[in-house]
């Protein structure tokens, strides 16, 4: 019979041990700046990768590097704003995941033999790399964007394909993915493009948590227009009055959308504004409406997994009828086959590059 003795240790099986805390694997995400920068340019990603690290769910965390095209110890932004600390490209040895290509108009000088030698070695040694607004023109000079499609922001895109005339540029998409490189529009693109990123590595529950966090009125998808046709049209206004009417409407697709409610936002009597309106707009006030309607409705159907009556709801369409005749009138195909045909495309990129 066994006789516990004090010296006698007990052996406590290893199932039976406090587990290891296992410390998240790092992606580094590198941003190289070119200063002066657009803020929000190199602000929002940075933004959004933050956020993800709060996402409890997720296997890794992002740690960000800030490289500078100039020998600074800090990037400076248009407005004077600075960010650090920022290593010099030349002085930087670490690992990189991801490098993602930042700046303004100084991105439209010819950049030197020794960043486009470190452009072309990192290019190998990264998982993705990308632009953010005008950096396409960094990658561009570089050599990188030989024989793919590009985007940009759309008052450059012109000026893209003019000087580099061996890549694609489109015109309309927030960002495009071409193989592991990607380019965005302008500003804020940057933000949907991080959040793709992010999506990518971590799924879209944890992406969607992060866009919610950060007070994001909706995912973008990439194939998303800059702007919309009835957006547009904003720039040609020189009615006073109506020169916010179209981000109030957006903001207020949902109410029942008078002549009346329209004339009051745009301080007019609902007779003067009819006049205006069409004048301006080229169109009837019900008309333009339901184009924004619409719009709103595709870019739900692309960015959400809302059904159709709760789009319908949302953009003030009523109910998923409503939806159908008015998407059809307007593209030529049904919200449901829209949605499945997007998606299909972007399944079958992915397919054809795996």
């Amino acid at each position: 019979m066994f006789r516990w003795h004090k010296c006698h240790k007990p052996i406590i099986s290893r199932h039976l041990q406090k587990p290891l805390i296992m410390k998240k694997p790092k992606r580094t995400i590198g941003f190289l700046v070119a200063s002066p920068f657009e803020l929000l340019d190199l602000a929002g990603p940075i933004a959004v990768f933050s956020n993800a690290n709060l996402v409890r769910e997720n296997r890794c965390t992002y740690e960000i590097k800030i490289i500078s095209t100039r020998k600074t110890r800090s990037v400076t932004s248009a407005d004077g704003s600075t960010m650090g600390p920022a290593d010099y490209y030349a002085e930087f040895r670490g690992a990189l995941d991801t490098l993602l290509v930042v700046g303004g108009l100084e991105c439209l000088k010819p950049i030197s033999p020794s960043l486009k030698a470190w452009l072309g070695k990192r290019a190998k040694q990264v998982r993705r790399l990308g632009s953010i607004c005008l950096g396409a023109f960094i990658l561009a000079d570089a050599g990188l964007l030989k024989n793919r499609r590009a985007v940009t922001h759309w008052r450059f895109c012109d000026e893209l394909g003019r000087r580099y005339p061996d890549l694609k540029v489109e015109l309309d998409p927030i960002f495009l993915k071409e193989g592991n490189v990607y380019t965005t529009a302008g500003v804020s693109a940057g933000i949907d493009l991080s959040l793709a990123l992010a999506e990518e590595d971590e799924g879209f529950k944890s992406a969607n948590w992060v866009a919610r966090n950060l007070v994001l009125f909706a995912r973008r998808s990439g194939n998303q227009a800059q702007y919309s046709s009835a957006l547009r049209e904003q720039d040609k206004v020189s009615e006073p009055g109506f020169r916010n009417l179209p981000a109030w409407t957006m903001a207020n697709l949902q109410k029942n959308l008078t002549v009346e409610m329209l004339a009051e936002s745009a301080a007019m009597s609902p007779r003067t504004f009819v006049r205006r309106f069409q004048k301006e707009f080229n169109t009837t006030p019900a008309e333009w409406v339901r184009t924004l309607r619409v719009e709103a409705a595709r870019d739900r159907l692309v960015s959400t997994s809302d059904g159709l009556k709760q789009i319908a709801l949302a953009t003030g369409l009523r109910d998923e009828l409503s939806l159908r005749r008015a998407f059809v009138a307007r593209f030529g195909i049904s919200p449901r086959d829209y949605r499945q045909q997007v998606r299909g495309n972007v399944l079958e990129k992915s397919r054809l590059r795996a």
